[in-house]
């Protein structure tokens, strides 16, 4: 098994409702990924909620295998939400292990 681990910065925008509607659309989407992508066998998204940290929201995957976790990268499901995440985030931080 192949577990995929993203983490994101979201841009602080002048109006707060503004970064708190973009989560919830981001949620949303991730987890929409589950229903479109075969390849994913399980799916997580998170918040943190230590304000200190550096990064606010985290993605977690699991995949049968490396193939498959290619298949993922450029599925069209992904790469819209791929899109999106390009205007809301400033950091990107991401890790492929096997389990």
């Amino acid at each position: 098994m192949i577990r995929h681990i993203v983490m994101w910065k979201l841009k602080n925008f002048e109006n707060p409702e503004i970064k708190a509607f973009n989560e919830k659309k981001l949620k949303d989407e991730l987890y929409h990924l589950k229903k479109e992508i075969v390849q994913i066998k399980a799916l997580n998204v998170g918040f943190n909620l230590n304000p200190d940290n550096e990064y606010d929201m985290v993605l977690e995957m699991e995949f049968d295998n490396l193939n498959d976790l290619m298949t993922y990268q450029i599925h069209p499901a992904h790469l819209k939400v791929v899109e999106f995440l390009k205007t809301i985030r400033d950091l990107k931080a991401a890790v492929d292990f096997e389990i």
